[in-house]
């Protein structure tokens, strides 16, 4: 029988569910204080208890191998939020009560307790966890039509092709900016707008596309945008963070890639996901201070 393996397991971002923290002396949220900053990446700091956990979730020794998995999911989780992709507040809940059963641990609090008698943080654990999350969403997005390129089995689902220009809330001339293209932006000059204007400069480089979404990809505000409209249609979505303008190139029933690959098609996918973090760390700030 052909071997295959879950494209999860490959992208190594959640984490196994089974794990062992070394006992720590405990602050005020259970774990021990760690506060310098040793790194920061794209103005987001890491903290020196950060690297000590990384360790831990991550399973190995080394502080510099560590960094560079905290880079590396942090630049995910970064790209993954300038596109619109979330991670809920439940869904965050029920992949720690996961991890909770899958360490004979039947609800949240007790699970809770468990770590903070143990010196571990559990605002720690929630925090990592949701990044690696958000930065597996992104991969699923980014290597689906990679993946789906020959593929002869899968399941047809309703995809649309999507490219937009995110203008951030931080911007000096945010609503200069806004008003410019509330009345010029339109299906002829968009790829070329994107390329000027958005705030998202690893879509932006390719004139604003994401690249085919299905349903439930992007945030709710986002998501329920998307598929309220059809191919074509250019529309405004505004956030917290900013404001969104979507364009509609296409839309299509088409055959997504089952999850499991094989040895052949999980090595591609590899050499794709070097290629996109490479073009994460080009784009990005990173200050090494420890």
């Amino acid at each position: 029988m052909k071997k295959t393996i879950i494209l999860n397991v490959f992208l190594i971002l959640l984490i196994a569910l089974s794990f062992t923290f070394n006992n720590k002396a405990k602050a005020d949220d259970g774990y021990e204080l760690f506060d310098k900053v040793v790194l920061v990446v794209n103005g987001e700091p890491v903290l020196k208890s950060d690297l000590e956990f990384a360790k831990n979730w991550y399973n190995i020794k080394d502080d510099k191998e560590a960094e560079e998995k905290i880079i590396n999911s942090l630049l995910l989780a970064q790209q993954a939020r300038r596109m619109g992709i979330s991670v809920s507040p439940q869904e965050l809940d029920n992949a720690v009560l996961n991890i909770a059963k899958a360490n004979g641990i039947d609800d949240l609090e007790t699970f809770k307790k468990k770590l903070e008698d143990s010196g571990i943080s559990y605002s720690k654990l929630k925090e990592f966890l949701a990044r690696d999350m958000l930065a597996n969403r992104l991969l699923h997005l980014y290597m689906r039509e990679k993946a789906s390129k020959g593929i002869i089995e899968g399941t047809k689902e309703d995809v649309k092709t999507v490219r937009l220009i995110f203008i951030s809330k931080n911007r000096p001339d945010y609503q200069e900016v806004l008003s410019k293209l509330d009345k010029e932006l339109n299906k002829n000059n968009f790829s070329e707008f994107a390329s000027k204007y958005s705030d998202d400069k690893f879509t932006a480089e390719n004139k604003g596309l994401i690249g085919e979404i299905k349903k439930g990809d992007l945030v709710k505000e986002l998501d329920k945008a998307i598929f309220s409209h059809k191919a074509g249609d250019i529309f405004k979505v505004e956030t917290n963070e900013g404001a969104y303008f979507i364009y509609i190139e296409k839309e299509e029933n088409k055959l997504i890639p089952k999850t499991e690959m094989s040895e052949k098609e999980v090595e591609k996918l590899k050499k794709e996901y070097d290629l996109l973090l490479k073009k994460l760390k080009e784009q990005a700030v990173i200050q090494r201070l420890g």
